[in-house]
C-alpha cells in the first residue's frame, strides 16, 4: 500500500478559522492528563466551531478563491488545489484528468469557433 507522502498543508478554511491561540491550545492537548484531554480538544474544536460560524455571519464570506467566473476554469483551480493532499498516485490521476478536460476544451473550443469567411 502506497504511504502518504504528504506534508500538512493548511487551506484557505483552515487559515480563516485558525488563530494562534488554538493552535497554541491544540499543542498543550497531549501534555494535559489523558482523563482531562477530551473535553478539552473538545473546547478547542468548539472555538474552532465559533470561527466558523463568524465567517459566515459577515456581509460578505471571504473564501472564494476561485479568480474565475467561467465552470471550466474553476473545475481546474479546485483539482490543482487537491492534489496538494493526495498520494503521488492520486496526483497522477488528478493530472491525467486535467490532462482529458484540456483536451475536452480545446475539442470544444475548435468545433465552436465561428469561421470568418
Amino acid at each position: 500500500m502506497e504511504q502518504e507522502q504528504c506534508e500538512f498543508t493548511p487551506t484557505t478554511f483552515d487559515i480563516e478559522t485558525q488563530s494562534r491561540s488554538i493552535q497554541i491550545l491544540k499543542t498543550i492537548i497531549p501534555y494535559i492528563d489523558s482523563t482531562k484531554q477530551k473535553n478539552f480538544a473538545l473546547i478547542v474544536k468548539f472555538l474552532e466551531l465559533k470561527n466558523v460560524a463568524s465567517i459566515f455571519n459577515g456581509s460578505s464570506v471571504s473564501l472564494s478563491m476561485c479568480s474565475s467566473e467561467d465552470p471550466a476554469e474553476m473545475k481546474f483551480q479546485l483539482l490543482n488545489d487537491i492534489k496538494k493532499f493526495c498520494t503521488p498516485t492520486e496526483q497522477d490521476s488528478i493530472d491525467m484528468m486535467l490532462t482529458a478536460f484540456q483536451m475536452f476544451s480545446s475539442y470544444d473550443f475548435l468545433m465552436h469557433t465561428p469561421t470568418t469567411e
